[in-house]
């Protein structure tokens, strides 16, 4: 690496700029920005550069220097000395330098371009980052909250405007200070003026990208909930929901029905307004490989949001978007969808008894005895391929004989209902005992002591529980494990009758 950062320091020195320094002289004086930047910048000058002088130079920051912003006012201590070695312009350099001067001047940036190649770093700074103390200025945005210049610091911010349902207008704002309260912070970033305001496109120079807010308010938040909390954002309508009323509903006059009233009953926003955010702001572990360049050691520390937010955000000045899948949040979408696709929205835990009976790892009477599909991974789409009716219309995906064939042979064909009707035979078998037991135990209600009549109960509760998990759970998914635990089920029943006969 060190021969290679040799090879083009002197490949610069030698060839390079001479024939810039020359250039120079030949052209007519004229004054640019990007002269200044590019000076060290050379690794991404002049496009890169170029490009930012553009945007620059077309908004409301214009007439302001680029160092003025992108290195704190020198009243703080800080000053940057090597910026008076350089020249401002392609004039001074041509006309109030020597030849040598401009070589020595020269030789520095390749000493520095030096210096960043052979940098140990996995990741450099790849973006101007920019201090608050130079945006927070008594000349341009002081944080005083009083004056012209200062309001902005409580001002309330027209971000976004857009229409109810009932037609109204509605306009979402923001305001500064509440951005600085340290407990709203992401976990392990510093807020800072480049957090929001940054360069997402070349059009302008900074702005702040509504995905951005997205990101922040909704990643890892529940709706509604902390920084989700709608009223952050949006003024709660106080208008009636009911668009007509009956006759009826007229005269009783009720109470109509509002956002606060919904609010006030505990109704949860979401079982109407869960479509209008969609996505979590994952990171893709496989993004943290194109800047560290393939090294793995680094993924043991990547589930670490506080140090994953220091190390990039706020000392890198990273952008959300180089890490995180971006959040949507739009009105105009399909209520159903959302709630339709989250299975889990209303359905908890489902399929358990399936995967737990595929495990086979239910009892502690039963030796564990995993599915032959779970010892080759076989997840439930890889028999469940056709799709038919159940008994309330709705289309459900089945496993038919043919899946066993695709994978097997046609002698596979019956296999499926020889298990079935295994299955269903051994379960009437405990069906039948445990009516036995349940009898046999009612009859001893009265007559036997408690503590046998506990010991009883004990033993039809974990036969029944054995029987859940086959009945539920499709005994098919495992065959051999469900008679395992049918035999269990009815041993159980047979040990409560012959506990109570005792009597």
């Amino acid at each position: 690496m060190k021969r290679y950062a040799l090879t083009i320091a002197i490949f610069l020195t030698v060839f390079i700029f001479p024939t810039y320094a020359s250039a120079q002289v030949k052209e007519p004086p004229f004054r640019k920005t990007q002269f200044f930047c590019g000076y060290c910048h050379i690794l991404t000058y002049p496009k890169v550069i170029e490009r930012a002088h553009a945007s620059w130079k077309a908004g409301k920051h214009k007439d302001i220097p680029c160092a003025q912003c992108h290195y704190p006012p020198e009243k703080y201590g800080i000053k940057i000395r090597q910026h008076r070695k350089i020249p401002r312009d392609k004039w001074a350099a041509s006309k109030k330098r020597t030849e040598l001067q401009l070589m020595k001047t020269e030789l520095e940036v390749v000493s520095r371009l030096m210096t960043i190649l052979t940098m140990e770093d996995s990741a450099v700074l790849r973006r101007a980052k920019i201090d608050d103390r130079s945006c927070t200025t008594s000349k341009c945005h002081p944080k005083t909250g009083k004056g012209k210049k200062g309001k902005y610091w409580v001002k309330k911010i027209k971000v976004a405007e857009y229409k109810r349902d009932d037609e109204s207008k509605a306009i979402v704002t923001l305001v500064h200070k509440g951005h600085y309260k340290k407990e709203k912070w992401v976990k392990g970033d510093i807020m800072q003026c480049a957090t929001c305001h940054q360069r997402e496109t070349k059009k302008k120079h900074f702005e702040v990208s509504k995905a951005s807010c997205f990101l922040c308010h909704f990643g890892n938040n529940k709706f509604n909930e902390g920084l989700a909390k709608c009223a952050l954002c949006h003024k709660v309508p106080e208008k009636p929901l009911q668009k007509q009323k009956s006759e009826e509903d007229k005269k009783k006059d009720e109470k109509p029905i509002t956002h606060k009233s919904m609010e006030e009953a505990k109704v949860p926003c979401y079982s109407c307004h869960r479509e209008v955010v969609k996505g979590t702001g994952k990171v893709s572990k496989e993004k943290c490989l194109n800047c560290h360049d393939g090294e793995k050691r680094l993924m043991k520390t990547a589930e670490k949001q506080d140090l994953m937010h220091k190390e990039h955000v706020a000392a890198k000045n990273a952008r959300c978007f180089e890490c995180h899948e971006p959040i949507e949040h739009k009105k105009e979408a399909d209520y159903f969808k959302p709630s339709i696709e989250v299975c889990s929205a209303c359905h908890q835990n489902t399929h358990v008894y399936q995967v737990k009976l595929l495990r086979g790892d239910i009892s502690r009477k039963v030796e564990k005895t995993p599915s032959l599909m779970h010892d080759v991974k076989t997840n439930c789409l890889g028999c469940h391929i056709q799709f038919e009716h159940d008994g309330r219309g709705q289309k459900v995906k089945r496993a038919p004989a043919k899946a066993c064939v695709d994978c097997h042979t046609k002698r596979h064909k019956k296999m499926l209902q020889e298990w079935k009707d295994k299955v269903k035979e051994e379960l009437e078998s405990a069906t039948e005992i445990e009516k036995e037991a349940l009898e046999a135990l009612e009859r001893a209600k009265g007559k036997v002591n408690k503590k046998k009549l506990q010991q009883a109960m004990a033993l039809l509760k974990e036969g029944q529980e054995s029987m859940q998990y086959v009945v539920y759970g499709g005994g098919v998914h495992n065959k051999k494990y469900s008679i395992m635990l049918l035999d269990v089920a009815m041993n159980n029943f047979e040990d409560l009758i012959d506990l109570l006969k005792e009597e």
